[in-house]
């Protein structure tokens, strides 16, 4: 297996794509974009572009450095492009037949010493690899978006995937000034999403019963827990709350949660209306170009304040 990456091939030049190609570049890393038309690979781009004007504007990044790494970018509308690269990063839909599709092309090109990664959010990282001849280099590598920003990578185990595999990906985080999690096991959602999820579920719980709309759900998150979970996270807090204390919140709450195993009724209500958030202009809340440009800007700048601040711990 080479561990001597230097040219990584990434899958895929949408949100996570361009984020995942713009961090490896700024990195160091020489990179290939692959996508399968013109448009995807310009929007990508002009995504890079914006990226790192945010970064720019707050304080993170050098227009000199935007540059440098922009000159290690290389895009191509033709996969076998990526014969001879180190690494791959796929970052395509979250379907598990396009992505074999995409791996099964890959397997016949690169080089069999090379190491694959899938971006999925949860999808099995085992039934990913089936498609490979070397499925001990495969694994799971989740970034959290926005890429260039996030520190959290999720490194996630296969069945057939080989610990050097796993180890080899988790140094490569640390070269990204990432913060790698180890997932051992092939668990669905894996360990950010599996969280996340049951959170998300059980806020619309709430908004069904009428207890609370979304704007103050998400004022309880921001200004309450999750303004601790941004320093300690969930089993510290256990801790310093005390065991007792939470043990006893568990024994008369945790019944009377929402374990309803289906899609919330009012997200399927609104998939079913076309409303999907900022990318239609209308989810839960309704947005304006001018106040989605807003937010994913103040989104970025906000978020490297946080992290900043966890550095500092």
């Amino acid at each position: 297996m080479n561990t001597n990456i230097l040219i990584v091939g990434v899958v895929g030049t949408g949100t996570m794509g361009a984020g995942i190609a713009q961090t490896f570049a700024q990195s160091g890393y020489q990179v290939i974009c692959y996508d399968i038309c013109n448009s995807a690979i310009e929007r990508g781009m002009n995504l890079i572009h914006l990226n790192q004007d945010n970064l720019i504007k707050a304080g993170f990044l050098t227009k000199e450095s935007a540059q440098l790494a922009l000159s290690r970018l290389k895009t191509t509308l033709n996969i076998e492009d990526l014969g001879e690269v180190d690494f791959i990063c796929e970052a395509v839909t979250e379907d598990i037949k396009v992505k074999h599709e995409v791996f099964s092309s890959l397997d016949k090109i690169c080089r069999k010493d090379i190491i694959f990664s899938s971006n999925t959010s949860g999808l099995s990282i085992t039934k990913m690899a089936s498609v490979v001849s070397n499925r001990e280099r495969f694994a799971g590598m989740h970034w959290w978006n926005p890429p260039h920003v996030m520190p959290l990578i999720e490194v996630i185990k296969g069945d057939e995937s080989s610990e050097e595999t796993c180890l080899a990906i988790m140094d490569i985080c640390r070269k990204l000034g990432k913060k790698p999690v180890y997932v051992k096991k092939d668990i669905l959602g894996f360990v950010g999403n599996r969280l996340q999820i049951a959170l998300q579920r059980e806020a619309m719980y709430i908004m069904e019963m009428g207890a609370a709309n979304q704007e103050d759900i998400d004022e309880v998150i921001k200004y309450g827990p999750g303004a601790r979970w941004a320093l300690y996270g969930p089993c510290q807090l256990l801790d310093l709350g005390g065991l007792d204390v939470f043990g006893s919140i568990f024994s008369y709450l945790a019944k009377d949660l929402n374990n309803d195993p289906g899609v919330p009724k009012i997200i399927a209500e609104k998939v079913a209306k076309g409303e999907l958030g900022i990318k239609t202009g209308k989810g839960l809340f309704q947005y304006t170009k001018e106040k989605i440009e807003k937010l994913i800007g103040s989104r970025d700048r906000r978020l490297l304040k946080i992290i900043k601040l966890q550095d500092e711990e």
